[in-house]
């Protein structure tokens, strides 16, 4: 290819990246380590917080300013950010349009209940939707090997390559963390049955008689109420500090702290905050589901518990609280493995490569 024209420009559409989750979190981390300014995005917000009304006009000025764009014919390739649901609706009709504009797209997909999605949840309608959109795509990025067997099964003409999720990485972690005498365990996201919130509850109850002066340190919107009255009903309000919804700096700070994070999911795609815990020198617990066995080796970057089993849930908090020496070496397996293969720099790269073989050199 003989590259770009100067005032060529890709166009990114995607949620705003001042909202909360996992979309918005990789988003603001492309932005913020350069790879905008490197490949001139513009960068579309389809969606945003709020009710129908303010959603529902987002988007109509979303398909404005895409079409508005593509008239200008100086874009040079489409690239969606996916979950499911609405989210696949909006990407799927821009990506539509781009198409018929000429303009090669790129399907990101990030949802951890995308395979459920497509698969069980709809008709054979849906279904030839998303294969349709994924095989007109001129790439499908997913987060990990098994994401991509599941896409290669469903959509065979798919052109398939994996991307992990970008996680910053700090320039320095503390050394130590809290007082040996105690410590804490951290979660961070949406509070639902999803994410396994309450089975932590669960098992925080039935671990706690063994993790004297430890603390439960909750971080997350969702079923608050929900979660702090089963907590109460449990006996175990006392040991929680409940810290609402972190980011940035408090984010951070939460991360730095904590000796343990737990993240008991049912569904994932390449949860950012693991690594971001396992960045920061957290010992991580998790469920091998979506992208996390790809992630993390069990046993060497983390342990790894199936989803539901309050009982090795508690037992994987007790062995990691009463271990310095395995919680040491578990997180220094882990902090090296984030950098090779997760930091912003390691995923730009790869990026990278995707936009040249599509759009060729780019100055």
């Amino acid at each position: 290819r003989a590259g770009r024209d100067s005032r060529s420009v890709v166009l990114m559409i995607g949620t705003d990246p001042e909202m909360r989750g996992g979309i918005a979190s990789v988003v603001a981390s492309l932005r913020d380590a350069g790879f905008f300014e490197w490949a001139r995005v513009r960068y579309i917000a389809t969606h945003v917080d709020g009710g129908v009304w303010r959603r529902l006009s987002r988007f109509i000025v979303a398909i404005v300013r895409v079409f508005a764009s593509l008239c200008s014919g100086r874009v040079v390739l489409v690239h969606a950010h996916v979950s499911s649901n609405g989210s696949f609706w909006r990407k799927a009709l821009l990506l539509s349009i781009a198409r018929r504009f000429g303009a090669p797209t790129v399907f990101h997909l990030h949802s951890g209940g995308f395979a459920e999605y497509a698969q069980r949840s709809g008709g054979a309608i849906r279904r030839w939707c998303i294969r349709r959109t994924l095989e007109a795509s001129a790439r499908v990025i997913v987060l990990s090997e098994r994401w991509a067997d599941w896409a290669r099964d469903f959509a065979p003409k798919s052109r398939i390559c994996i991307v992990g999720n970008p996680v910053g990485i700090p320039s320095a972690v503390p050394a130590a963390r809290s007082d040996r005498g105690g410590g804490s365990v951290l979660y961070l996201g949406l509070i639902c049955d999803a994410k396994g919130s309450f089975d932590l509850l669960q098992a925080w109850a039935r671990a706690r008689e063994r993790l004297p002066n430890w603390r439960l340190r909750v971080g997350g919107n969702g079923e608050v109420e929900r979660f702090l009255a089963e907590a109460e009903a449990l006996g175990i309000r006392g040991d929680i500090d409940y810290l609402g919804w972190v980011s940035g700096d408090a984010k951070e700070a939460a991360l730095a702290q904590a000796d343990i994070f737990v993240l008991p999911s049912y569904k994932e795609g390449m949860p950012v905050s693991i690594l971001e815990a396992m960045v920061y020198g957290a010992a991580v617990v998790a469920t091998p589901v979506g992208g996390v066995p790809d992630m993390m080796v069990a046993g060497h970057h983390g342990l790894l518990v199936d989803a539901g089993d309050v009982d090795a849930l508690a037992e994987a908090m007790q062995r990691l609280a009463g271990d310095a020496r395995l919680r040491e070496r578990l997180t220094g397996a882990a902090r090296e493995h984030v950098r090779a293969n997760y930091s912003s720099t390691e995923v730009i790269e790869r990026l990278k490569v995707v936009y040249r073989e599509l759009i060729g050199p780019i100055s």
